[in-house]
């Protein structure tokens, strides 16, 4: 009980199929790279819980951030299978990026035996510049992108796979999505956007340029660190968008315990190619 059922319109295969370059760089060795913007929840533009939960800067008491629901919180966890490559911090817009990463089975991958690194890269944009974090995810989903750290001494620049989106959905207060790019500038990626009613505000338009959205949302929702970490392990072990769903559907219920698993279910959009 509690399921997700798969119907027209939902895709059983692998994510990776929606997006033929990633499937060339992890069979070149390549790491599987996500890039997650996650704008400060900022007490102006709703409440978040409390005065330290909404402070659009407090990296360690923001309810999207450092807090226990945070998604820093959650790759940091005791028993999380990421490590920290890299950590740096800023002033306003980019308050900080934390770069992490897992080793996780090549099978899904078509490399049994071998093992298939994945990057995470957790990007805190400052509350009040949440206008430039939508657009910048935008960008990168409609534009592809790439990110540079260092991984020791190291310094390395890397194709970002996935982008995401953990925040207020600022559409709903009435900012619009950017242009869509030229034919010549577009090179879409899948995304997804945890956001409140993200599929009526973001899906068709990511879906008319390409950057096919893997998971969206039809109500109310909290953006949270656990559906970040999720999707995240879902999307390294490449399960099909309908998985990601119901992967996405079953932690929620576990960590919002007065929802039953119907309620659960429905926050989220079925998939559409």
């Amino acid at each position: 009980m509690g399921e997700l059922r798969s119907g027209e319109g939902l895709s059983s295969k692998a994510w990776s199929e929606l997006s033929p370059g990633v499937v060339r760089d992890v069979a070149a060795g390549k790491p599987l790279v996500l890039l997650v913007y996650v704008p400060l929840c900022s007490n102006l533009q709703i409440w978040c819980g409390s005065r330290y939960a909404g402070d659009p800067a407090g990296l360690n008491t923001n309810i999207y951030w450092g807090a226990v629901f945070g998604a820093r919180r959650f790759f940091d966890d005791y028993n999380t299978p990421y490590e920290r490559v890299e950590a740096t911090q800023g002033e306003a817009p980019d308050l900080e990026r934390i770069v992490y990463r897992q080793r996780v089975a090549g099978e899904p991958w078509g490399k049994p035996g071998e093992k298939v690194e994945q990057v995470v890269v957790l990007q805190a944009v400052h509350g009040s510049h949440i206008n430039g974090a939508v657009e910048r995810f935008w960008t990168t989903a409609t534009r592809g992108g790439c990110v540079s750290f260092h991984d020791g001494e190291r310094a390395r620049t890397e194709r970002v796979h996935v982008v995401g989106y953990a925040g207020h959905n600022r559409l709903m207060d009435g900012i619009r999505l950017p242009p869509a790019p030229s034919t010549e500038e577009a090179h879409p990626i899948p995304s997804f956007v945890l956001a409140c009613f993200s599929e009526r505000y973001f899906g068709p338009s990511l879906r008319r340029v390409g950057a096919r959205p893997l998971v969206t949302t039809r109500s109310y929702m909290a953006p949270e660190g656990y559906l970040v970490r999720a999707l995240a392990e879902g999307l390294a072990s490449n399960e099909s968008p309908e998985a990601l769903r119901q992967r996405a559907a079953r932690v929620q219920r576990a960590w919002q315990k007065t929802l039953s698993p119907f309620q659960s279910a429905w926050i989220f959009w079925p998939f559409e190619s």
